[in-house]
């Protein structure tokens, strides 16, 4: 899922963005590193080139992811989170204070991080609605029909579904444990709702009965 809806890969590529382009520097950082905390002081904006970064926050012991933002994906740190690299990450990286000098004459840019802090706010809601409102099942299932709706493909016996992730960073995402998420998403492959067609791939046969089920459970 892409959370701006542009990849601003391409847009920055454009001759007319070289002098946005030129105030970024490239850095790269290996799988789980931590990229950013909230308690330092730089305020940076950056860009996604390759990889995976992981948006969360924590609260005592335990971790609520609030996003995953793939190649052309923007994020500032001003929101106060925790990044990690989900994979090999390269990025982008600028100092916001530079990035606002030519902002203004990029509206396209602009747009793209209120967005994409916008969804990111939206998730937040939803993770407190769902840690106060639902137990691990009902989210999961929340997850799963969410990605059926934005990423699914149709195929003959249903929809299928690539999560793309492990075990691990799956119950990151649901803040649970792995051996929880493994067992719930066995305990739908016995009930005929999804069918596990490899690794991070599932099949949904009857989306409705899905949604049923989900809605049973909130």
């Amino acid at each position: 899922m892409k959370f701006s809806g542009v990849n601003l890969l391409d847009e920055l590529a454009r001759p007319e963005l070289s002098e946005l382009k030129s105030i970024f520097n490239q850095r790269t950082f290996s799988k789980g590193a931590v990229i950013y905390t909230p308690d330092e002081m730089d305020n940076l904006v950056f860009v996604i080139t390759n990889g995976r970064v992981r948006v969360y926050l924590t609260y005592e012991d335990k971790e609520f992811t609030l996003a995953i933002l793939n190649p052309g994906d923007l994020y500032s740190t001003h929101a106060g989170c925790f990044i990690q690299a989900f994979d090999n990450t390269e990025l982008l990286v600028a100092d916001v204070h530079r990035v606002k000098t030519v902002m203004d004459r990029v509206p396209m840019f602009t747009r793209t991080m209120v967005r994409v802090l916008g969804h990111i706010l939206q998730n937040s809601f939803s993770i407190i609605g769902g840690l106060a409102f639902k137990d691990i099942y009902a989210r999961l299932m929340d997850y799963i029909l969410m990605e059926a709706r934005q990423s699914g493909v149709e195929h003959k016996e249903g929809i299928l579904i690539s999560l793309d992730l492990t075990m691990e960073q799956l119950a990151l995402l649901m803040g649970a444990t792995r051996q929880t998420v493994s067992t719930l998403l066995n305990d739908m492959v016995r009930a005929a709702l999804i069918q596990k067609m490899g690794r991070g791939k599932y099949l949904i046969p009857d989306l409705v009965a899905l949604e049923k089920s989900a809605a049973e459970k909130r």
